[in-house]
This record gives structure tokens, C-alpha cells and sequence, in this order.
């Protein structure tokens, strides 16, 4: 401790933690912000040090009352899950809020101090739907193998017969054996894609620019399933490559472009937002490695359709839980593996202005630490 005090580490201290975090005054003047805060409010440091509190919230936001609060009954209070307009930035940000006063050797001429912090539920979302789509991946693995032991090998005699039977079958009957045989090439096929989740060899992993990739998925995109629809792309041309296979990844960004497109099959003005960006904050504890993993590379795909169903969104990652006519209910249920696989992690932020879909990828050079 006394070495923090002797060498003035204390902005540094504060400048590592991930959340953004402010001290206000009692008149709501801002008196510090970390470099998380700048990022939270895409406004550099000098700038929200002259402003107020009340000038980065809308009249009347519940934070208002929550620091009035603290400063009159001198009480620390956590909030959670509360929505955060930005007016500048015109978003609303679900966060928990942890508001105390600070004692009395940090107070000014001006008054007493409080400090604020912001953790935005995304992040943590993002880590429970981590959570859940692998235990989705390790449960449909399981039922993979059991399924492709015990029924494929049936099927195989099925059909092995009804081709025999069709042979001397009169026209009506070959109708019968012709439904078997497209029947069981179906069931087999389905069991072909699950099979997938249960292949325990690990890919061949490469340096991967991700922006040619989406590129060539877009590609493939309007030149198909996609014709209908306006892609927009926000791309950070500086970000680094991520250490990955190339068909894994292209398979991840072909199912959600694709599930896009599907779902905005009959809208005029459809379109698709792809962004890369540079991301802050999340670390991941990951299998044999004692660091944590950084994650910063963000990729973000986004439509403008209805987005995905309350009812479902618990469910999202796994196999067979779908709204989609004709649909089986495994493409998020691969991408959640395929993600895993590569160290990263998937969540879903949309709203009912579209579905968004955001993965965080560690950079190769993180990956090879």
C-alpha cells in the first residue's frame, strides 16, 4: 500500500478497472472519469470534466434520483438493471449502477464526492450466454453420438430394403418405398449435421483476416439468399488477425448472415449491418491457459427485422429451438460450438428494431500468449 501511495498509482488503479467509473460533486459536476467512462460516453476526458451529470442524461433519468439519494441519506446503493439513456449518442444502455459516498479525507472545498460506476449488463449477459451455449454444445454432443450409433445403422437397412422392395413393387406401392427412401435420406442427413457437434478433433487453427471472410460470405450472400438485401459495412481496417480456421469461421458468418437474410425475407428496405471494432473490458478464463483471454476483437452482425421472440431468447443456442417454418433448430446451436471452439464468445443484443448478434474474438497474438 505504501507503494501505491509513494509512486501515485492510484490513476492507474483506476484506469485498469473495466467499468467506467465517476466522481461527481453534490451539484453534479464531474470531478474524474476513467478511461472506461470515455469509452462508455464516446467522449474524451476533458470534455466530461466540464461538464455535469445532467448534461449526459435525459430529465428525469433514475440516476438523477439515485445520487440525490445518496448524497441525502448517506448511503451506498446498488441498482440494477436499469436503462441508461444517452441522448447524445441517442442509445439506451442496460446497467447496473453502484453508487457511495466517499469519505471524508476525499472531500474538496466544493462539497462532498460520490463516486459512480456503470457495469453494463451486456458484458455480463454476454458471460452467462457463454455459460449457456456451452453447456447447449456439451449436451447436443452427447446426444449426437448416441443417435448416430443408434440410428443410423437402421436407417441404412431401411432403405436398403424399401429399394428392394420398389424393384418389384406396382406403381402405387413405389410410391411408398420412393417416401421410405427420401424419408430415411432426410433423418440421415439431420443426423450428418449433429454429428458435427460431437467431432472432438480439434481444427487446424491459421491467421485468419476476418474482413476477407465476411467479404466472401457477403458475396455468396447476393449472389443468393441474400439478392433482397442492403449490407452496410463499419469496418476497422487496423484491427489484427485472429487466429482460426477458415471454414469454421466462414460457416459462423454464412448461418447468421443467412438466419438474417431469412428473417427479413418480405421487408422493402431490408438490410445488414457488419461491423469490427475494437473492444474493451471482457476477459475470458479459458482451458489450460492460467491468463485470462482478452477479447477484443468485436463482430457485430445486425438486421432491421422484428429480432428474435422473447419467449425464445433463453433457448437461442440450442439444438431445435426454432420460430422458422421448415427449420430444424441447429445453426445457432453450430455457431455457439464453432465459437467455442475458437476461444470466443457469442451473445445476442437485439431488440424489436432487429435481431444483433456481437462475438468477441481474442487477437492471434493474444491467442499465442
Amino acid at each position: 500500500m505504501n507503494a501505491i501511495v509513494e509512486k501515485n498509482l492510484y490513476p492507474a488503479l483506476l484506469n485498469a478497472i473495466a467499468h467506467p467509473l465517476l466522481i461527481i460533486s453534490e451539484t453534479g459536476q464531474i470531478e474524474y472519469v476513467n478511461s472506461a467512462t470515455e469509452n462508455f460516453f464516446e467522449m474524451s476526458a476533458p470534455i466530461l470534466l466540464r461538464r455535469n451529470i445532467n448534461q449526459l442524461v435525459l430529465f428525469g433519468s433514475p440516476l438523477l434520483a439515485l445520487i440525490a439519494q445518496v448524497f441525502e441519506k448517506h448511503i451506498a446503493v446498488n441498482e440494477y438493471e436499469i436503462q441508461f439513456e444517452i441522448p447524445r449518442l441517442h442509445v439506451t444502455k442496460i446497467v447496473d449502477i453502484q453508487a457511495s459516498l466517499l469519505d471524508k479525507t476525499s472531500t474538496d472545498d466544493d462539497g462532498r464526492l460520490m463516486s459512480l460506476m456503470f457495469i453494463e449488463r451486456g458484458v455480463a449477459n454476454m458471460i452467462e450466454s457463454h455459460i449457456l451455449s456451452r453447456n447447449a454444445t456439451k449436451s447436443i454432443a452427447s446426444m449426437a453420438e448416441i443417435l448416430a450409433h443408434e440410428i443410423k445403422n437402421p436407417l441404412s437397412g431401411i432403405r436398403g430394403a424399401a429399394q428392394l422392395l420398389s424393384a418389384t413393387a406396382n406403381s402405387d406401392d413405389k410410391s411408398l418405398t420412393t417416401l421410405i427412401c427420401t424419408e430415411t435420406d432426410r433423418i440421415c442427413n439431420l443426423i450428418d449435421q449433429m454429428e458435427q457437434f460431437s467431432d472432438g478433433r480439434l481444427p487446424e487453427f491459421t491467421p485468419i483476416n476476418v474482413h476477407l471472410l465476411i467479404d466472401h460470405v457477403k458475396q455468396l450472400a447476393q449472389n443468393g439468399f441474400g439478392k433482397h438485401v442492403k449490407f452496410v459495412e463499419h469496418y476497422d481496417p487496423s484491427l489484427p488477425q485472429i487466429s482460426g480456421n477458415r471454414d469454421q469461421i466462414i460457416q459462423i458468418l454464412l448461418n447468421l448472415i443467412k438466419n438474417a437474410c431469412e428473417a427479413l425475407k418480405d421487408l422493402p428496405n431490408a438490410s445488414i449491418k457488419i461491423t469490427t471494432a475494437y473492444k474493451t473490458g471482457l476477459k475470458l478464463k479459458v482451458p489450460n491457459r492460467d491468463k485470462l483471454l482478452s477479447l477484443p476483437f468485436e463482430l457485430t452482425i445486425e438486421d432491421n427485422g422484428a429480432g428474435i421472440e422473447a419467449n425464445l431468447l433463453p433457448h437461442i443456442y440450442d439444438a431445435f429451438v426454432t420460430n422458422k417454418k421448415g427449420g430444424k433448430g441447429l445453426g445457432l446451436a453450430l455457431v455457439a460450438k464453432l465459437v467455442a471452439d475458437h476461444s470466443a464468445v457469442i451473445d445476442y443484443v437485439g431488440d424489436k428494431s432487429g435481431a444483433k448478434f456481437r462475438i468477441l474474438f481474442p487477437f492471434l497474438t493474444e491467442e499465442k500468449a
